[in-house]
């Protein structure tokens, strides 16, 4: 049995370097954790971001983001907390002026510094579209410096694991619906009406507040479902995730 100092023991945390369960005990001063709290925390994974947003438009380069949310889970303690973001009047304010429409510049800056907190970031299809989307927007937007680097954290598609772990495709399809309806055991989600997006392109509408409302909320509700999924999902994964 190896004897590593509490610095050493830190440093093989900090690299994701295999630990030992009674080396987890005496870096947190803790015992007695669960199995899952083991297997992640002895490859150095202990922050997890469940993230999605809404966009108008699927195309990034026509389109921007609207708001996101995640939902932060500390694995060690088992704390949450859901933090978020959403286009106000003065950003609307600033794309009508420059007349880029480029309404999310500051969202993105608090998105990808939130992103940055996670050892791992979780979501829904993320791997096809939330990522590419926002790195899109975050180059379109001239704020190359925001783009995350290789292995600057580590992610998991809830997507692709319910595609290959459970294959719904004949009983509704992989979508975090139907994976809240059959994996989780319930679905809250809320409808996407085209036309509540649409009225966010402007700020004076007279349901602007209460459709980005709408959106926001619907937008939350997917990233505590996205949670239960994942907390169903992760005894069956390898510990780590992909690179970004």
């Amino acid at each position: 049995m190896r004897d590593l100092d509490l610095q050493q023991i830190q440093q093989r945390y900090d690299n994701h370097q295999k630990l030992h369960e009674f080396e987890v005990d005496k870096l947190f001063k803790v015992k007695n954790l669960d199995k899952e709290q083991y297997r992640w925390l002895c490859k150095g994974y202990r922050n997890f971001s469940v993230f999605d947003i809404e966009a108008q438009l699927f195309d990034a380069r026509m389109g921007y983001v609207i708001c996101w949310y995640v939902y932060k889970w500390d694995i060690l303690t088992n704390k949450t907390e859901i933090t978020y973001d959403y286009l106000r009047p003065e950003d609307m304010m600033r794309g009508y002026k420059t007349k880029n429409f480029d309404f999310d510049i500051r969202i993105l800056q608090t998105l990808t510094e939130e992103l940055s907190k996670a050892d791992i970031v979780v979501g829904h299809y993320i791997s096809k579209f939330d990522l590419p989307y926002v790195t899109s927007r975050c180059h379109l937007t001239k704020q190359d410096n925001l783009v995350p680097d290789y292995n600057d954290f580590r992610i998991i598609d809830t997507w692709r694991v319910t595609k290959n772990k459970y294959n719904l495709y004949n009983s509704g399809g992989n979508s975090l619906r139907n994976g809240g309806k059959v994996i989780v055991g319930h679905d809250d989600k809320t409808s996407v009406d085209l036309f509540i997006w649409k009225n966010i392109y402007y700020k004076d509408h007279p349901k602007w507040k209460k459709s980005m409302k709408y959106i926001c909320d619907h937008c939350e509700i997917d990233v505590i479902q996205n949670f239960e999924l994942f907390l169903k999902e992760m005894k069956r994964i390898p510990v780590g995730g992909s690179s970004v």
